[in-house]
């Protein structure tokens, strides 16, 4: 049972990390130009 649960959180992690990365790629491809605060 708790294998289940376990491999349950894993897939929705993954889900979710390739979702982020997805958006974050097509967010930073939107706006090239980094804000001067972020710039390091």
């Amino acid at each position: 049972m708790k294998k289940s649960i376990y491999l349950a959180i894993a897939s929705l992690l993954m889900v979710l990390a390739s979702a982020t990365s997805v958006f974050a790629c097509g967010w930073i491809g939107y706006q090239p130009n980094t804000p001067k605060a972020l710039r390091k």
